[in-house]
């Protein structure tokens, strides 16, 4: 089987446009977790979340940059994008990610693979009275372009920009999403299917609806930061719950040798991918952790790697009441006599929950770990909860001279799943022109 190397990174998160802004960030502790500007929360319980910063200014300037595209003028594509940002986002990272990989086009030998949460609802158009007569049915509600965006629009967009791959995939799977389209992607070009992969997530629920719908499940930390850090605080003593964040991932991933021989840049490979559906409970984990443990280890075996090869792990950290616990004990239960040892963040603390692009964004700041030998803090983190103990990175940045870490995204419905990245051994660096 081939080994499967990454060579393009886009992202679109809280802590800005781009790859340097999101990492510059991540790397510099920088909680980007402010109040909400692009609705009024007044009614809510949540007035904090992750946005995109300039998000008007950021999706002006992206139709300005693909007028035309599928026949729609830049005003045009500036509306579809404030109807539903997310979309713009997915765009925005999938060029900067093809553009990073020196890649114009797809074609039929080209995966198109990403994750997203729900489709987006505009119910503010409900009350236009010159739409009245259209909505005469449920059924005519649900399909009417001016209220519903279908989730296959940022694919349509992108084969639009790019042409058509050979085959485009929406997955729909929660919080796990993003690390399933690139478990799934990774294993199609190392199994031979495809030579091409573009793969990642793209979310916003910073909605009325999303955070209204978040806060009926209890889910939302509440209130404001104590003591000056972030409201999000996973593995903490005084943890709430998860904060809403948004934005985009896409990573364009190759066959190792290919990349090498094209000269292609290579962030890093992927060495091993594992997922499991424990179906404990709609909204709650496991409490026994065995779905995260199962997926962790099958990770594990897909690499054909000991716990103890691990040097880093990512966690999927909301900063929720159950989640965090059990997550600790399933690291501690996998990585037995290994976990004192292994450095352990949780990125969630800076950008907020990102939902389906949660896992995509991680990846991504996993790789960039691997490039600079730094791994991110946990800046939410100061007193560690019982039940939490890991050897949790907090304060600043950690250096960082390890080859291999894991990132976790643990989904709503029990949906787990688990990705392996590795540094470029030092031939592939030599060649490459790393070192």
């Amino acid at each position: 089987m081939r080994r499967v190397a990454v060579t393009g990174l886009g992202q679109v998160s809280a802590l800005g446009l781009g790859t340097k802004a999101f990492f510059d960030g991540l790397a510099g502790g920088r909680c980007a977790i402010s109040a909400i500007s692009r609705f009024n929360p007044q009614g809510l319980e949540v007035s904090l979340a992750g946005e995109i910063p300039g998000c008007q200014e950021f999706k002006t300037s992206l139709a300005e940059r693909h007028d035309g595209l599928l026949g729609l003028g830049a005003k045009q594509l500036f509306e579809l994008f404030s109807r539903d940002h997310k979309i713009a986002f997915a765009l925005a990272a999938a060029d900067e990610a093809m553009e990073q990989a020196g890649i114009d086009s797809l074609d039929s030998q080209s995966l198109l693979h990403l994750g997203t949460s729900l489709e987006t609802f505009s119910f503010d158009n409900l009350i236009d009275t010159s739409l009245a007569a259209d909505f005469q049915s449920l059924d005519r509600i649900m399909v009417h372009p001016s209220l519903r965006q279908p989730l296959d629009k940022a694919l349509r967009l992108i084969e639009g920009a790019y042409g058509r791959a050979g085959l485009a995939l929406t997955n729909c799977s929660a919080c796990a999403a993003g690390l399933q389209a690139l478990g799934q992607a990774f294993r199609a070009i190392r199994e031979g299917r495809f030579d091409l992969a573009v793969a990642g997530a793209f979310d916003s629920m910073i909605t009325p609806l999303g955070i209204g719908g978040f806060q009926l499940l209890g889910a939302l930390a509440t209130g404001m930061p104590m003591d000056g850090r972030s409201l999000c605080r996973p593995f903490d003593t005084y943890r709430q719950g998860l904060v809403l964040g948004e934005g985009a991932a896409v990573m364009v991933l190759e066959p190792l040798e290919k990349a090498l021989g094209n000269g292609r840049k290579m962030y890093g490979e992927i060495l091993g991918y594992g997922a499991s559906l424990d179906a404990y409970s709609l909204s709650a984990p496991d409490l026994n952790g065995q779905g995260a443990a199962r997926a962790m280890s099958a990770a594990l075996d897909d690499a054909g790697l000991a716990p103890g090869d691990i040097d880093h792990l990512n966690a999927h950290g909301t900063g929720t009441i159950l989640n965090d616990p059990v997550e600790a004990s399933a690291i501690r239960k996998v990585f037995a006599g290994h976990w004192e040892k292994m450095p352990v963040t949780a990125v969630k603390s800076m950008i907020g929950h990102a939902v389906a692009a949660a896992g995509a964004l991680e990846a991504a700041s996993c790789l960039m770990t691997l490039e600079a030998g730094l791994i991110p803090p946990n800046v939410g983190l100061k007193d560690v909860a019982s039940g939490c103990e890991l050897d949790h990175v907090v304060g600043a940045a950690r250096r960082f001279d390890g080859r291999l870490i894991m990132t976790n995204s643990f989904g709503f419905g029990g949906q787990n799943a688990v990705l392996i990245l590795g540094k470029l051994g030092q031939a592939e660096r030599d060649l490459n022109g790393l070192s």
